[in-house]
């Protein structure tokens, strides 16, 4: 099944389930509305997972408090967290979606934002259903929106994921889709199983995430791609969720992840009229040449109507260009457009001598002029996984 199809029928099969609305819409279930453990498992002829989560403190009542990102919910005996993936069952909070990726699929790396990390390889690209945020814009919404119980899975241990990687001949697992913050536990175990296979792993995150799990998982990543949505604290209160939804929380993470062996890298989906100004990107462009380095890859993302922005325009290619070459004069060296097809801000140049170093086009990616993780010619070292 390609990618589209089961976007398709996991847009069908939730719709059936729990009506359009409720996936659709941008407010989470409140706990008081959302189903019990005990229910989603009759629901199903394959039971939801019942595997401890990590991070939560236990309260009075059976109640807990989940530790795992600053929203930080407070969750009474059978209700769910906002991203509807936890449930405290008895005063234990569980995670519902542990070794049950709902895609689990090989495709491009390039493909999730990585352009420093193997290029022109293939990888194993794992997601589950829920998330942590409430982006109107979200390009997975059929999986990141819906409920465990709302959309088919199949059990699929760490090992089994490995194993999948290998028969499909990829190099790499990549945590996508869905915000891995939600499936921590998963995602821990396979980078640790991956690690003894001689595999490399990477995530895409959204960066909503405390430090200290965030410290652990990247003992275990190889590479990170953090989607700063925008460079405003009203840009996330508006168009992702709202909430205990914190600008600072996500460049905390992205410091953090600079610190660590994980290798960063950094995409910006622009959106027409919401977070497409020349300042907005000058600042943030500035913000990460200071703060983490010039040497950090940023992807500009092009929007396609989508989701709750289905009467919204493309972002135009003049205002994806323009961007570019603002972050370029900022002082970053590693600027890229995506979802352009074929363009040559597609492509990675060396920034010492301007030699292009990997070519990519809609069909292939051919590395040019690098040998290992150097300029041919000029010899200039080039951050990444290669």
């Amino acid at each position: 099944m390609t990618r589209r199809n089961f976007i398709q029928k996991a847009f069908l099969i939730g719709s059936a389930a729990v009506g359009i609305t409720q996936l659709c819409g941008l407010s989470a279930p409140t706990s008081s509305e959302s189903s019990t453990f005990a229910d989603a498992e009759q629901e199903r002829e394959l039971p939801l997972s019942l595997h401890e989560a990590s991070y939560y403190d236990k309260l009075e009542n059976l109640g807990i408090r989940c530790n795992l990102e600053p929203r930080q919910c407070v969750i009474n005996e059978g209700e769910r967290g906002y991203c509807g993936a936890r449930e405290n069952r008895g005063g234990i909070y569980y995670t519902l979606v542990y070794e049950h990726p709902c895609a689990a699929y090989p495709e491009p790396i390039e493909r999730h934002h990585f352009y420093h990390l193997l290029p022109g390889q293939k990888a194993l690209a794992i997601g589950t259903a829920g998330c942590n945020l409430r982006c109107r814009f979200c390009e997975s919404w059929p999986i990141s929106q819906s409920r465990p119980e709302d959309i088919p899975f199949e059990k699929l241990s760490a090992e089994g994921v490995v194993e999948r990687a290998i028969a499909e001949k990829c190099p790499a697992i990549i945590f996508a889709y869905n915000e891995p913050t939600i499936y921590f536990e998963y995602m821990l175990d396979i980078a640790k199983v991956a690690r003894k296979s001689g595999l490399i792993t990477a995530a895409q995150t959204a960066g909503h995430i405390y430090p200290e799990p965030l410290k652990e998982i990247c003992e275990y990543l190889d590479a990170i791609n953090v989607d700063l949505k925008g460079f405003t604290q009203e840009y996330y209160q508006k168009n992702c969720g709202g909430g205990k939804i914190e600008l600072e929380d996500v460049l905390n993470s992205i410091k953090i992840i600079n610190q660590t062996r994980s290798m960063l890298e950094i995409t910006n989906l622009i959106v027409p009229e919401l977070n497409d100004t020349p300042k907005l990107i000058f600042d943030m462009s500035i913000w990460i040449r200071e703060n983490v380095g010039p040497n950090i890859p940023l992807h500009f993302a092009r929007f396609f109507p989508n989701y709750q922005l289905t009467k919204h325009y493309a972002t135009p290619l003049e205002t994806l260009e323009a961007a570019y070459d603002i972050a370029k004069n900022a002082g970053l060296q590693y600027v890229y457009l995506d979802n352009v097809g074929n363009h040559k801000a597609t492509s990675t140049y060396c920034p010492k001598c301007g030699e292009m170093l990997i070519q990519r086009s809609e069909s292939k990616v051919d590395i040019v002029g690098m040998n290992n993780e150097q300029c041919m010619k000029c010899e200039h070292k080039i951050p990444g996984v290669w």
